[in-house]
C-alpha cells in the first residue's frame, strides 16, 4: 500500500509542478529526450515480460521463465517510469487522459509486483492468480499504449 501511495504522491507532484515549469528550449529538448528514452526503457521492459508471457501461453517457455524475466526487468520498468515522471514535470501539463493513464501504469505496476511475489510462492499457481495476472497485464498494455499514443498526439498539437 505504501508503494501505491508513493506512486500517487509522485504523480500528483508532477501534475502540481508541471503547469508552472517554463523551461528554456534546450532544457525542454533534453527533457523530451529523457522522456522518450524512459519510455523505451520502461515500456520495452514491460513488453519483454509480456512477450515471455505469450511464449508461456504458447507452451514455448515455462512459467518460471516468465517470473524470472519479470523479476529481472523490475528495475528497468521502474527506472523508466520514474524517468517519465521526472522528465514529464519539465514538459508541461499532460492531457487529462494521458495523466490518468500514467497513474494507472504506476498503480497497476505496484499491483503486478505483488502478484509476482504471490505467483512465485506456488509451483503451480491457482487459476485465480493467473487470471489476476492476465488482467494486470491487459491493464498495463492498455495504459502504456494509451499514454504513448496520447503523448504522441499531444506532441503533434492535436
Amino acid at each position: 500500500m505504501a508503494q501505491a501511495v508513493l506512486v500517487a504522491v509522485c504523480w500528483l507532484t508532477v501534475l502540481a509542478v508541471s503547469p508552472y515549469r517554463h523551461v528554456p528550449a534546450k532544457v525542454h529538448d533534453i527533457a523530451l529526450f529523457v522522456h522518450l528514452g524512459s519510455m523505451v526503457i520502461g515500456f520495452g521492459a514491460v513488453l519483454t515480460v509480456d512477450w515471455f508471457g505469450l511464449l508461456w501461453l504458447a507452451g514455448r517457455r515455462t512459467l518460471a521463465d516468465v517470473l524470472s524475466t519479470a523479476r529481472g526487468t523490475h528495475v528497468p520498468i521502474w527506472a523508466g517510469f520514474a524517468g517519465l515522471l521526472a522528465s514529464g514535470a519539465l514538459l508541461g501539463m499532460p492531457a487529462g487522459p494521458k495523466a490518468l493513464a500514467v497513474l494507472v501504469i504506476g498503480i497497476n505496476g505496484v499491483y503486478a509486483a505483488v502478484l509476482l511475489r504471490e505467483l512465485g510462492r506456488h509451483p503451480r499457481p491457482p487459476t485465480f492468480l493467473l487470471v489476476r495476472a492476465g488482467l494486470a497485464t491487459t491493464i498495463s498494455q492498455a495504459a502504456w499504449w494509451t499514454a504513448l499514443v496520447l503523448g504522441y498526439l499531444n506532441s503533434r498539437g492535436r
